[in-house]
């Protein structure tokens, strides 16, 4: 009797083993890509709320920043070699920046017509048209020479707006909002990495792994992180320097399942840069620290 019971338990052990090994199996597997339809309408809003907090020249200097802006995404066409034209615009900009006590305010929706923001109103009126892949990336921009040119007579709404200052910076920008793309089909717990290029620094990549959290009603869930310890030289404004730079960032998203296209997502990041560079007053070597620490928040409508 004793035989026959233990024998009914190894065999309901190695039915429960199966029955689990075959749940694993039959996961969903899902290829993530953009599939649009012409016709089709995204708009984005983001908002992105930085501190940072460094010391020049023995002067601390603290800011405090939030941009709020609309991006607007039309599909024009579905091209014959599966890639995608999209009309892209932003439709809204806000920046409020607090630097040591010293207010500076932008925004394109005030009546005020102060310099600033009337700067940003006529680039309102300006669209690009984008040649995309399906995994999000510019094969394409045409228009953007009309970006560059408002902005060169600029300077503060052009480091603002650093995006549309040449073709480098935009590929760059826009592959940090399609950065999310595995190169095979995933399902929950699949990990995978993710490069940005960051023109600012050389175009040096900082790598990002994303994990599948959930697939829910048409809905992909994605974690990702990044740890970042580099130092690399760098170049802004004619001046040359050294970056090191430690910090990590880490965050979630979701994905539209059906056209691929993210619906929303929250980033935090926190890092420490140490800037060495020459002063270009006395031309003596100096040292700029800096910690900056940022939230940004992106939610699309599909229209």
């Amino acid at each position: 009797m004793l035989f026959k019971m233990k024998t009914k338990l190894i065999s309901l052990f190695i039915i429960a083993f199966l029955f689990a090994d075959l749940t694993v199996c039959a996961a969903p597997k899902v290829q993530l890509r953009l599939n649009l339809q012409k016709g089709a309408t995204y708009e984005m809003k983001m908002t992105s709320v930085n501190q940072i907090e460094q010391e020049m020249m023995g002067q601390k200097i603290k800011i405090d920043q939030k941009i709020d802006m609309v991006f607007k995404y039309t599909v024009l066409d579905v091209l014959p070699d599966k890639n995608f034209l999209i009309e892209y615009s932003f439709s809204q900009m806000k920046m409020d920046m607090n630097m040591n006590g010293q207010e500076m305010n932008m925004d394109s929706d005030s009546p005020d017509s102060n310099p600033m923001n009337k700067a940003i109103k006529d680039l309102l009126s300006f669209k690009l048209k984008l040649t995309l892949n399906p995994k999000g990336q510019v094969i394409k921009a045409e228009g953007l020479e009309e970006y560059t040119k408002k902005l060169s007579g600029n300077q503060q709404l052009a480091q603002a707006m650093k995006m549309f200052t040449d073709e480098n910076n935009f590929k760059a920008f826009f592959t940090q909002i399609f950065n999310y793309f595995p190169e095979n089909e995933v399902s929950v717990g699949d990990q995978w990495k993710s490069v940005v290029q960051i023109p600012e620094l050389m175009d040096v990549g900082i790598i990002l792994i994303f994990e599948v959290a959930a697939i829910e009603n048409n809905q992909i869930y994605l974690n990702f992180k990044s740890d970042v310890d580099m130092e690399t030289p760098a170049e802004q404004m004619g001046m040359k320097m050294n970056v090191k730079m430690t910090g990590k960032q880490s965050g979630k998203m979701t994905v539209n399942a059906t056209d691929g296209w993210m619906r929303s997502s929250d980033l935090t990041q926190q890092f420490n840069m140490n800037i060495k560079m020459k002063n270009p007053q006395s031309g003596e070597d100096m040292e700029i620290p800096m910690v900056t620490n940022s939230v940004t928040n992106m939610v699309t409508v599909k229209k």
